[in-house]
């Protein structure tokens, strides 16, 4: 029997067609009989993003403003109107958005952004703050692998990737920090920044906000903050925060006593691309500007 045959059974009948033909509750037809027991189990399409922050702008009677506030607790209180599965409201889910193509329909729709400001506390913006990973046709330039190393090969993360990198001279070359480096294995982990900043013109106050660094070394005269991505397709963007919110930090703890390289790393088709980019004014997230593109490939 399929689905549609056994949705016109009653619910005894279809216990008895359990117990006749001796099913458990597993297999095909076991979950289709579960599904018509069970609707709320299994009967409902799974919510979108979309869907779930549509809820959540309606529940928080958000009407388009600029500059709105929204905690965790606005968003994990959404659940009990929500007619699905009530597990869905985890703030810092549904509130990481690394990638403007990745934002919610409803989000473009409407202009909006958002990122966090405290812990438990969001801010809904219309200013952007996203940069577009801009293309264009550069030299490629082909690398050797270091292979004296029995670990370096080994995975394929974007940890392993800048590692690999590191090793075949990139970062210390004329294209970047332009020196040997003296340090690395900087800023692991997790760590925490509050300072005053400005989108554009519009200002905000950062306390305690969670960042976290894939890489970040340091030469006689430069620091450099890495960000990496491997990914299975070309990257439009990337949410200014990746970068800016350690910039931020070191800039802050070492008073600007070094030049300060951002980079945002991607790896598509085996080609390696670095954007490098500073920010000319350091109390602004927008003062982003890149600096140089440059692409890479291992030949070994």
């Amino acid at each position: 029997m399929d689905y549609d045959s056994l949705k016109k059974e009653n619910k005894p009948k279809l216990i008895e067609i359990c117990r006749d033909k001796e099913l458990k509750i597993t297999g095909n037809k076991g979950v289709l009989i579960e599904r018509i027991l069970n609707p709320s189990q299994g009967d409902k399409k799974k919510a979108t993003q979309n869907d779930l922050w549509k809820h959540i702008l309606e529940q928080n009677k958000y009407k388009g403003e600029d500059n709105f506030n929204l905690s965790a607790k606005d968003i994990k209180k959404c659940s009990s109107t929500w007619s699905g599965e009530k597990n869905q409201f985890e703030p810092r889910l549904l509130c990481y958005q690394g990638h403007f193509e990745e934002l919610p329909e409803i989000f473009k729709e409407m202009g909006i952004c958002i990122f966090s400001i405290k812990n438990g506390l969001y801010i809904i913006t219309k200013q952007n703050i996203y940069e577009v990973l801009k293309y264009k046709e550069v030299p490629l330039n082909m690398l050797k692998r270091d292979n004296t190393s029995l670990v370096l090969r080994m995975g394929n993360s974007e940890t392993s990737l800048i590692d690999n990198l590191r090793y075949s001279g990139v970062f210390e070359s004329s294209n970047f920090m332009n020196e040997s480096i003296n340090h690395e294995g900087l800023l692991m982990g997790r760590h925490y920044c509050s300072f005053d900043m400005n989108i554009n013109k519009q200002q905000h106050k950062i306390e305690g906000v969670q960042f976290e660094t894939d890489k970040c070394y340091e030469s006689d005269n430069c620091i450099m903050v890495i960000e990496g991505k491997s990914v299975l397709k070309k990257l439009e963007s990337f949410n200014l925060r990746q970068l800016y919110f350690p910039f931020r930090y070191i800039y802050d703890k070492t008073n600007g006593k070094k030049k300060i390289i951002c980079a945002f790393i991607t790896q598509y088709n085996d080609i390696i691309s670095i954007w490098k980019y500073t920010f000319t004014d350091h109390l602004n997230m927008s003062s982003i500007s890149c600096t140089g593109l440059y692409e890479y490939k291992f030949s070994n």
